[in-house]
């Protein structure tokens, strides 16, 4: 059965923000494990009664509860007595009931007794109704589960039964539930052992188009089992670009030999966004994006998602739901492209290096290049350092000695402070620096080192020397929030005292985007170049992420808002698309450098935009927030 169904119940009103997606495609999603009470339905009934109020009163609009939490996952044999499964279908239809007045999509597992034959379900519940009843498809029969003893595995194909006195409600495991205002948010359901499967249903769901796969669970409790299900949750997130929130039983499931903790888990595309440790406080909340995770699937060409849930042969329940805008519950970083975790950005730091490192090396064999020479003109120290440092490591690979690497500034230049600063590191790396008052052209076995970064590339303001072709971008796919870092992980991990001590004050060296004198794009109004935080930033929302102006505006105010005023942080960003759009020419031929992150500017790095694309859309949307401020 392959149709798309809509209750009979009462549309609620959509708050659409003037802008893009109602609350910029953001859903809060909640997971909560009540500490359940062994076959006592009506208790625990009331537990998840209360646990949704609160939950609604955060804003959470869907939430997720454990597996057969009606009942309690240890009932054993008492799920052989029409009692006890009597009971727990009538708390489930009261259970709805009382939650007519919540726009809360919730799932509660309960135990039912279908044609005779007991299934481990999920009951799909929206405003007073059962959209939809998912049966778990694994049934677990080993270690310490017994689930074979009672359960049957659940059908995939979907039929209407009859619960808890209503009618025609949708059962099986290929089943979808769709938002009419919000088409991106689309939820499908797996229990426990289903993620543990080697072919788990959420594969299947996601390819029907599912953004958010619950997960209620009952999954005990042993050493390191948390850390190996938190890899498995977020892991399973990232292949299948959904959200995943995952929830596991109660402290009331623990018996005398097998405790359950209760641990929550919601997870964004990889990145664990709000998590509960075992025998914690047994609940989680965070706003998942949705409209990013559309965007991620649009993006890979081979995550085959079909053209509708009916295609993929499933179910799909239409419901009407209330998004309006609220404060974000969500981790934003004001640095995305730098790891939070030190020894992951420690990683990070030493692989970028020894990837520029070796990426230079075939540079030079390919070019047949015996020097190596950094231009360190019109650039920021630090970029010129780690440039050196790249180049002295690519020459020690090739077998040359580090007399053949130089630092070249125009002879323009004056000898100032940043001059005695990388005199002082090419000194401590055995390189020279000197004056040039030609053209940086490159001589016959010579490499160039170009160590412009991401970041002036992107709003352009580096000047390209010539002689592309006999140049290298060692730094192009770094972003100059990052550069700093790696020449700390450079001093924190030498053994040279020389080396440490001259990347001391380099470090320490302030050095702020500037627009270059006689710049075309200042004078159209382009002039006011956000601090370095920000503008990268705002490349990460552009490149990565996809983020229309307001959105991005958005997640800028929860980055920086004790920092800067949303005036600024406006202007900053009309600033920023308007020199990205009018500068790609610029970087349409970018010379070879490594390709190190996630995002770049140039085809090779994945990233292809015409020359001549206009920024109309995007500085039009920034003026209309601009407009709306000034209100």
């Amino acid at each position: 059965m392959s149709t798309t169904s809509t209750p009979p119940s009462a549309s609620a009103q959509t708050t659409q923000t003037a802008i893009g997606l109602p609350n910029d495609g953001f859903v809060p999603v909640a997971t909560i494990s009540p500490a359940s009470t062994v076959a006592d339905p009506a208790h625990n009934a009331d537990l998840c009664y209360q646990g949704l109020r609160h939950a609604a009163e955060l804003g959470a609009k869907i939430v997720a509860f454990p597996e057969v939490v009606l009942t309690s996952y240890i009932a054993d044999d008492l799920l052989y007595h029409g009692i006890l499964l009597e009971s727990a279908e009538r708390e489930l239809g009261r259970l709805a009931a009382r939650t007519a007045d919540l726009d809360v999509l919730f799932s509660v597992g309960v135990p039912l007794c279908i044609n005779g034959k007991i299934y481990n379900t999920v009951a799909v519940c929206h405003r007073g109704r059962i959209l939809g009843v998912v049966p778990k498809t694994f049934i677990p029969t080993y270690g310490v589960d017994f689930e074979g003893r009672w359960f049957n595995s659940g059908p995939a194909e979907v039929t209407d039964i009859t619960v808890a006195g209503q009618t025609h409600v949708p059962f099986g495991s290929h089943q979808l539930f769709r938002c009419r205002q919000m088409p991106q948010l689309c939820v499908g359901y797996e229990i426990c052992e289903d993620i543990w499967s080697p072919e788990p249903p959420s594969i299947r769901l996601a390819l029907a188009g599912a953004t958010i796969i619950c997960n209620g669970s009952a999954s005990n409790a042993s050493l390191e089992k948390d850390i190996y299900r938190r890899g498995l949750i977020s892991g399973q997130s990232a292949r299948l670009l959904c959200c995943y929130a995952y929830c596991s039983s109660g402290q009331g499931d623990s018996t005398s030999d097998v405790t359950v903790g209760g641990q929550e888990i919601i997870a964004e595309n990889g990145a664990v966004l709000a998590q509960a440790r075992p025998f914690g406080e047994d609940f989680a909340i965070a706003d998942v994006d949705v409209e990013s995770l559309w965007g991620a699937r649009r993006g890979m060409s081979s995550f085959k998602v079909a053209a509708s849930a009916q295609a993929a042969g499933y179910h799909e329940t239409l419901f009407d739901m209330d998004i309006p805008e609220h404060p974000l519950q969500r981790p934003v970083s004001p640095q995305p492209f730098v790891p939070a975790d030190p020894h992951d950005r420690d990683d990070c730091c030493d692989l970028a290096l020894t990837m520029q490192a070796h990426g230079m090396l075939a540079f030079l064999h390919n070019r047949g290049a015996d020097r190596i020479t950094v231009l360190a003109e019109d650039t920021a120290v630090a970029d010129a350092a780690l440039a050196l440092l790249v180049a002295v490591r690519a020459a020690d690979l090739a077998g040359l000695p580090r007399t053949a690497v130089h630092m070249r500034f125009p002879g323009a230049r004056p000898n100032g402070h940043a001059k005695a600063l990388l005199d002082s590191l090419a000194a401590a790396v055995g390189c020279t620096i000197f004056d040039a008052a030609q053209p940086p052209i490159a001589a016959a076995a010579e490499a160039l080192v170009n160590p412009a970064d991401m970041t002036e590339l992107a709003l352009g303001i580096s000047g390209f020397p010539l002689d592309l072709a006999m140049q290298y971008a060692v730094n192009s796919q770094l972003v100059r929030s990052f550069v700093p870092l790696m020449l700390a992980h450079v001093a924190k991990t030498t053994d040279d005292e020389r080396l440490h001590a001259a990347l001391g004050p380099i470090i320490a060296h302030g050095d702020p985007l500037h627009v270059p004198e006689h710049d075309h794009y200042a004078a159209r109004g382009f002039a006011d170049i956000a601090p370095v935080e920000v503008e990268d930033f705002f490349i990460d929302g552009f490149l990565r992420a996809q983020y229309r102006p307001a959105k991005s505006f958005r997640l800028a105010r929860c980055a920086f808002g004790s920092k800067y005023d949303d005036e600024r942080l406006l202007k900053w960003m009309r600033t920023f698309y308007g020199r990205f759009f009018a500068t790609q020419f610029m970087r349409h031929d970018l010379p070879d450098g490594p390709r190190i992150g996630s995002a770049g500017l140039d085809l090779r790095d994945g990233f292809m935009m015409p020359t001549y694309a206009q920024g109309t859309l995007w500085l039009d949307e920034v003026d209309a927030l601009l407009a709306r401020h000034d209100d």
